[in-house]
């Protein structure tokens, strides 16, 4: 989990009605977040604030909330190449907030939240720029997946090890590549006996 905190200005402690007795607001200004979730229950909790923040008519105060992902390259169950938006910090949301008594109830009373990430009893915000600077890499990051799964980095000869699929762990030699498919094929040693697979890029790895 990113570390880079700093105090809000203006703060004023007040006592809420959750795990954390005492927490650190800030009345006056929106500031970005961290809030803990349950792995894997990220988009519910966003959901689960969207509804609130409509029904409760809190869009001045809960102003964004951001899940930190990137485009990854992966291959489904038919082998086929899909892009895939995989989380950076699991169990983990942005919020970008006024953090004030109400808002820290609503967060510490949502479904599969855990709780507001603190420094002991005090909440604390993120260093002003950090997430645009965060959104800016991630983009960037897929942007260079996308080229990287649509581009072959083997030549034939290089030595590679099966990182995925029904020949995982085993390692051979490329034979030839199809650049067009993203396709190789490498030589396994299979019951003894070397044998001509043909896998895609995104299987192996160079050994």
């Amino acid at each position: 989990m990113p570390s880079k905190y700093k105090p809000s200005n203006r703060l004023q402690v007040q006592e809420i009605e959750q795990d954390q007795e005492f927490i650190l607001m800030d009345s006056a200004k929106p500031h970005w977040y961290v809030i803990q979730t349950y792995v894997g229950f990220e988009d519910a909790v966003r959901t689960l604030l969207e509804q609130r923040i409509e029904n409760l008519s809190l869009d001045e105060k809960i102003l964004e909330i951001f899940i930190p992902t990137k485009t990854v390259i992966k291959l489904n169950t038919k082998g086929n190449r899909k892009e895939v938006q995989e989380k950076i910090y699991p169990g983990y949301i942005y919020v970008n907030m006024i953090l004030d008594k109400e808002t820290a109830y609503i967060l510490q009373n949502t479904n599969y939240v855990s709780r507001i990430a603190s420094t002991g009893n005090v909440a604390m915000s993120l260093e002003d720029g950090y997430i645009e600077k965060l959104k800016e890499r991630l983009l960037q990051e897929s942007s260079d997946n996308r080229v990287a799964g649509t581009t072959i980095q083997f030549k034939i000869g290089d030595m590679v090890k099966v990182i995925d699929g029904p020949f995982k762990d085993m390692t051979g030699k490329i034979s030839s590549i199809d650049p067009n498919m993203s396709r190789l094929n490498v030589l396994l040693s299979i019951f003894e006996r070397e044998t001509e697979v043909m896998l895609d890029s995104l299987e192996v790895m160079k050994f």
